[in-house]
């Protein structure tokens, strides 16, 4: 009992990114993903049925999910594209999200690896 409730507060932190200013314009999370090899087949379809959801969500102007080639078929890449910060924060907070990565937690091989950022280079 003791190891589920800290598995869903480890989840809850590494579900929302530290707290700042919110930025203006389109704004970009970047996923790097390593499943273990032995959950890859669940991993997968895990993050291919979270792709075709967020197809549909309001707050998401695109997404997309690479998989690395060769010999790392475990890796995968997930952007997302909000519209806005304030987008993005009410898109991570909503339960599809928190299900999502709960499901995906015990696949993975490494930490959630998330990187946050909007477009400074024009």
């Amino acid at each position: 009992m003791f190891y589920r409730k800290f598995r869903y507060l480890v989840i809850v932190a590494i579900s929302t990114p530290a707290l700042a200013a919110p930025t203006t314009g389109a704004f970009h999370s970047i996923v790097n993903v390593d499943l273990m090899p032995s959950d890859q087949v669940e991993g997968e379809k895990l993050l291919a049925n979270y792709r075709d959801q967020v197809k549909n969500d309001p707050n998401v102007q695109s997404i997309d999910l690479i998989q690395q080639a060769g010999d790392a078929s475990n890796h995968f890449i997930l952007t997302e594209t909000f519209a806005s910060e304030t987008a993005y924060r009410r898109f991570i907070q909503s339960e599809a999200v928190r299900r999502f990565r709960t499901a995906l937690y015990p696949h993975l091989g490494s930490p959630w690896d998330e990187r946050l950022g909007s477009e400074q280079l024009r």
